[in-house]
């Protein structure tokens, strides 16, 4: 070989390796390392200055005992910067969360992203009319069977509440759905000491009892900390209880810049990452090592409208920047993406959905909420939507996966083999590599206009109806062990005689 071919073939070698290098450590940033080290100086002055109200007894006195300074007559404790640090050192930086039967399981922490469905709305598209109304238990059950069938809803959250049902019980029957509906993850009941308690009890039983459900967690926890600096009642009672008894929790803020934290976004981020940090501090008092996801829910208000908008590009702005900071304390992150102020599945759902979710994907957040499904800032879920965020869902991952540059994939052999003037149909490569390289869509229409127009010139949302029709009315859930189903029947009924006396006294 002439030496100057040598060199040459040398020098792209070394350029090949550095570049795959850099590409691996791309993630899609908004702050500079000094500017992240600054929300954090700054979040812990507002900790130590002007502090936290806490209205739980129990997480204002382990805030006191642990040497927070308080003011017991307003229920503020200011936390010093030292109990930050312990804190955030005990916490892991990843965990598993399971499903029902203790296999399916996601791995939240370093680079792995995962989509769920949307959180607690109250009204829905209804499938057949395309109306929107109320929310029902049966649509419960239906929006667990779509994510338990569709491969890239990672995590079946409970997307809307049964307003048919009385509000003492909801949650109940809710995870009941849950459990019976997918082997998916599920989020839990976390809202208060009895709903946290009755929902691991329910976990429980499924899990094979507490010393199982500790081991393998069934249940993801959330608390939304009340924007300004403030730990309500409900959400510190469910943090602690699902703390005590190992099961993950999100902390997630969801101030509005400009209502309910500062109009600049440095000023939300500072805020909010003291309002997750004193989650984080409660949590590792009460429980060192139990899990943790910091989390971000916030968003700007928009003045003209005086609502939230969860479908801004200001949402992914804040949700890079809770990436960054979430890996500057080694903490698995919580986001959002794929929100929208659109009522319906529209062209605005489309790029709004597009942009938070693919810049919360690609900023690295490992457990993006609302992801397939939601509409109207996450008030409404609809069907269709679910399964075409499916649809983004697999984009958006691929894109995460980036490209694969090695030998077999530069395909050199191949490209000498096929020669000028050749086609790579029918070469064996193409058909080893054809899945993993090319995203193949379920859904999308990539026919040529005369083929679609036979086909009957469907719109995305109609192909996306139909089916969802077709999953609801084919799909079958592997069903719960008889005994299981059995034994969750009758707790759940114990349950609701005891929530129905306790919410009459």
């Amino acid at each position: 070989m002439p030496i100057q071919r040598f060199k040459i073939l040398l020098g792209l070698v070394l350029q090949r390796k550095v570049r795959k290098v850099e590409l691996k450590g791309l993630q899609l940033r908004v702050l500079t390392s000094d500017e992240v080290y600054e929300i954090h100086l700054a979040a812990l002055e507002i900790l130590d200055r002007v502090g936290v109200k806490v209205l739980e007894p129990k997480a204002f006195s382990v805030l006191k005992e642990a040497g927070a300074n308080v003011n017991q007559d307003k229920r503020i404790a200011r936390i010093p910067n030292y109990l930050v640090s312990e804190a955030v050192k005990k916490a892991p930086s990843s965990f598993a969360l399971y499903g029902r039967d203790g296999k399916y399981k996601l791995r939240l922490g370093g680079k792995r992203t995962y989509f769920a469905l949307p959180g607690t709305g109250v009204n829905v598209l209804d499938l057949e009319t395309g109306k929107c109304r109320s929310s029902t238990l049966a649509d419960v059950k239906k929006f667990y069977r779509l994510a338990d069938a569709l491969p890239n809803v990672h995590h079946a959250s409970l997307a809307v509440e049964p307003t048919d049902i009385s509000n003492p019980v909801a949650s109940l029957y809710s995870i009941l759905e849950g459990f019976r509906n997918t082997t998916k993850t599920i989020d839990g009941d976390s809202y208060g000491e009895t709903g946290a308690l009755d929902t691991i009890q329910i976990a429980s039983i499924v899990a094979g009892g507490i010393d199982e459900l500790r081991k393998k967690p069934r249940l993801l926890g959330y608390v939304n900390p009340v924007s300004p600096l403030q730990q309500s009642k409900e959400m510190m009672e469910g943090l602690l209880t699902y703390a005590k008894y190992g099961q993950p929790v999100i902390i997630a803020p969801e101030a509005q810049a400009g209502a309910t934290a500062p109009v600049t976004l440095a000023g939300l981020l500072a805020q909010q990452n003291a309002e997750i940090l004193s989650g984080v501090v409660i949590t590792q008092l009460l429980n060192p090592g139990s899990p943790v996801l910091y989390g971000a829910v916030s968003t700007i208000m928009d003045m003209k409208e005086g609502n939230v908008a969860l479908g801004s590009v200001e949402t992914g702005l804040i949700n890079v920047a809770a990436a960054q900071l979430a890996r500057f304390y080694n903490l698995p992150s919580r986001g959002t993406g794929g929100t929208t102020e659109a009522k319906v599945p529209d062209l605005q759902a489309g790029y709004e959905k597009a942009i938070t979710l693919m810049v919360a994907s690609l900023a690295g957040i490992n457990f993006i909420y609302d992801a397939a499904g939601s509409l109207e800032s996450t008030l409404t879920a609809s069907f269709e939507q679910v399964v075409a965020d499916n649809e983004l869902c697999g984009m958006v991952e691929r894109v995460g996966q980036g490209i694969d540059v090695c030998d077999e994939t530069l395909a050199i052999d191949i490209i000498e083999a096929v020669g000028p003037s050749g086609q790579y149909l029918t070469q064996k490569h193409t058909i080893e590599h054809l899945r993993k390289e090319h995203y193949l869509p379920s859904i999308l229409s990539r026919q040529n206009r005369l083929k679609w127009e036979k086909a009957g010139s469907k719109t995305l949302r109609d192909v996306a109806r139909e089916e969802a029709k077709r999953i609801l009315k084919e799909h079958e859930p592997e069903p719960l062990e008889p005994e299981v189903d059995k034994e969750l029947e009758k707790t759940i009924r114990k349950l609701e005689k005891k929530r129905i006396r306790f919410s009459k006294v």
